[in-house]
């Protein structure tokens, strides 16, 4: 463990915790930056390694995609706060041009959203191909690709600690049971693959399907896996033995969703159907839609519970989960509806349309229609009061759901943002997976303070240290 000198020749030395440690030099680091890796390194270590004509990650080897360095400011922030704890003196004289970068002018931009909202945030390479899914857990973060892995972050250091590498083609799906610590996932190569949680290893693969393998989900005991094969299977997750075959679908199934003892399947043959997710027999095929249903919701509302179908022909129906009847079609967008979430109040749809509909689901009705998007709306997911939304232009937004107004433009993808997810609705990050085969971790926006006056005198670095203050060592840089 690194030390810091000792000041006076008569104190001992004070261990530096290790994530302050600079990962090359071993010593405190007073200017820590992130690569696009999302390693941490001191600016003047990196900067050294970068220059001599290196082009990886220290600590990977991965090749970087891009030069640039990131300030980590939640954790210049804690290096400075433990330092001071400890009566430690920090050269930071190097730092005030740095953080007067960081402070940014709280006017609106050009598409209105505040430009305080564009603290940098974090994107990290690791996977080759698209990002199919993601799935997290307090403290990791699953992703899934067509580059035919799956792999496991650190959510804190946002370090990759394994790479499942077992499916022989691209990964779709994923579900976890934290429960019976398990992670499910479902690949191009027709099986489903358990792991064991604690230890990331493979535990059993599920064979059956004939086909790749596009959604999973959990009730109970039960997992739940829905195919190209236009079948829906179900296993028993202690036994890891099959339990039956649901048949009925005509077309690939594409969807599923679990609410009130019911599974709902979503196929391209243009129906919903709803099965008992304990006895697994047929209750209903639900139809109406003119086209592929290729995204379904659940939500409980007062007394009634509702499900949500959205589908290609532009229309999302609302269906009642007591008594399975279309209690409402919800139109409105002019292209496919293409995701669905729900918090306690609303229904958000997504579309090719580029726009985000607001519905009301105590009086079923538009509230809202959102807009800014430039490209189709590919992925949504609700955090604390707000609504984060993926788009094809490759960009993610924050909207707060009490004004619907845009309080965060985030830019770092370099393609399509294609899976959104996080640990529940009082969650502190929001993580997406890209069609370029990164991923983003991503706070809710910050307001920031405007530049010290300098009239006063003084450099302004405790006033600048005081605006950064709201940054959280959980936060993204």
């Amino acid at each position: 463990m690194a030390t810091t000198p000792s000041s006076d020749g008569g104190k001992p030395k004070i261990p530096v915790p290790a994530h302050f440690s600079c990962p090359v030099s071993m010593e405190l680091m007073v200017d820590p930056v992130m690569v696009v890796t999302g390693h941490t390194y001191d600016r003047s270590c990196i900067q050294r390694w970068l220059e001599s004509g290196n082009k990886t990650c220290p600590v990977t080897g991965i090749k970087l995609r891009s030069l640039e360095l990131t300030p980590n400011f939640a954790l210049r922030m804690a290096i400075q706060d433990w330092a001071n704890a400890n009566g430690i003196a920090l050269n930071t004289s190097q730092l005030t041009s740095v953080m007067e970068k960081a402070v940014v002018n709280t006017a609106e931009g050009e598409d209105g959203v505040a430009a305080s909202s564009r603290v940098p945030h974090s994107v990290i390479e690791g996977h080759d191909e698209i990002v199919w899914a993601v799935e997290a857990t307090d403290g990791h973060l699953f992703s899934a690709s067509a580059d035919k892995t799956i792999r496991v972050w650190d959510t804190e250091s946002r370090r990759c600690l394994h790479v499942l590498d077992e499916h022989t083609r691209p990964v779709l799906s994923l579900a976890i049971s934290e429960a019976h610590e398990k992670l499910f996932s479902g690949s191009y190569d027709c099986s489903i693959r358990v792991w064991d949680l604690n230890t990331y290893r493979r535990v059993k693969s599920l064979h059956g399907h004939t086909d790749a393998v596009r959604a999973l989900a959990v009730s109970g005991d039960v997992l739940f896996s829905g195919s190209y094969d236009s079948t829906v299977r179900a296993f028993d997750i202690h036994t890891l033995k099959p339990l039956k075959v649901l048949e009925g679908h005509t077309e690939p199934v594409r969807t599923l969703s679990v609410l009130d003892g019911k599974l709902f399947s979503g196929s391209y043959d243009k129906t919903v159907r709803v099965w008992d997710a304990v006895s697994l027999e047929s209750l209903a095929t639900l139809e109406g839609h003119g086209d592929a249903v290729r995204a379904l919701a659940a939500s409980p509302v007062d007394e009634c519970n509702y499900v949500f179908s959205g589908s290609d022909d532009s229309t999302v129906r609302v269906w009642d989960a007591a008594t399975l009847n279309c209690v409402a079609i919800f139109d409105g967008h002019q292209d496919n509806v293409r995701v669905l979430t729900a918090d306690s109040k609303y229904l958000y749809s997504g579309s090719w349309d580029k726009t985000i509909r607001v519905w009301d689901m105590r009086t079923l009705q538009c509230v809202q229609v959102l807009e800014g998007h430039v490209e189709a709306v590919l992925a949504l997911t609700v955090m604390k009061n707000h609504l984060i939304s993926g788009s094809y232009d490759t960009t993610v937004r924050f909207w707060n759901t009490e004004s619907f107004a845009c309080v965060g433009k985030f830019e770092g993808h370099e393609d399509a943002v294609r899976v959104l997810t996080s640990t529940g609705e009082d969650a502190e990050t929001v993580y997406s997976g890209s069609y370029d085969g990164s991923i983003g971790f991503w706070s809710e926006p910050i307001a920031v303070a405007p530049p010290p006056s300098t009239s006063a005198g003084g450099s302004g670095l405790s006033d600048m240290s005081d605006a950064m203050a709201g940054l959280s060592v959980g936060s993204a840089s």
